[in-house]
């Protein structure tokens, strides 16, 4: 089961009655779908709605995994279409790619710190795979330029310390979604040579994906330059 939870509960601000509806009507549509290839999920789970102007420009809304149990949505509710229709059509696409995120512990609050920078690529890769998969949508962030392997390679390179939204979301350099689009390329080369989908591998550890996809060497590479800078 899935709980909407709202910012705006005692006045329906932001989250109308129609938009309730409509979020509630996704999450119930969506979810058992999920549960089908990752049935290792939490039996509740609760998605935190609030409204706000930092969402993705092309869908006017973001969602966010916060806990194993709990997915945050922004959505934009000064965008002309309205909440609800936003929530009618994107909301079932971002919970397919946060809730891969839950069975893979990737997560902002958790017990484990990160060990290596790849470690959000390939997950946010999987997640993304997954989406496509099962959810059907197909974004940007999942489309990979020909010159992608000098991605991985520049990833690859990262210490665990380094900036994660330069890499991930915006670089300087004009260039979006570095990590997002690698990562799609890592899972699609680990889904090729494994035969696993995207839900099987939601909890293979980093490295062994790496490995999978034929990075093994640059990933232990990595980890050792880590260790040293330690």
């Amino acid at each position: 089961m899935i709980t909407p939870l709202y910012l705006d509960t005692r006045d329906s601000r932001h989250f109308s009655s129609a938009a309730r509806d409509a979020v509630e009507a996704v999450c119930a549509e969506v979810e058992p779908r999920v549960r089908e290839h990752l049935p290792m999920l939490a039996g509740h789970l609760e998605l935190a709605c609030q409204t706000g102007s930092m969402v993705i420009p092309e869908t006017g809304e973001m969602g966010l995994a916060i806990s194993t149990t709990r997915v945050g949505w922004t959505v934009d509710n000064k965008r002309p279409q309205g909440v609800a229709a936003i929530a009618r059509q994107e909301l079932g696409y971002t919970l397919f790619h946060e809730l891969h995120h839950l069975a893979r512990g990737w997560v902002i609050h958790r017990n484990e710190p990160r060990t290596t920078f790849m470690e959000g690529v390939v997950s946010e890769g999987l997640a993304t795979v997954f989406e496509r998969e099962i959810g059907g949508r197909r974004t940007p962030w999942g489309e990979y330029p020909d010159n992608v392997r000098d991605w991985v390679e520049e990833l690859l390179a990262l210490p665990v310390s380094a900036p994660y939204l330069p890499w991930m979301i915006q670089h300087a350099d004009g260039r979006r979604w570095i990590g997002y689009r690698a990562g799609v390329f890592i899972a699609e080369q680990a889904i090729r040579a494994s035969g696993l989908s995207a839900a099987r591998l939601v909890n293979v550890p980093t490295d062994d994906v790496l490995a999978m996809a034929g990075f093994v060497d640059r990933a232990l590479h990595t980890l050792e330059n880590d260790s040293h800078e330690a």
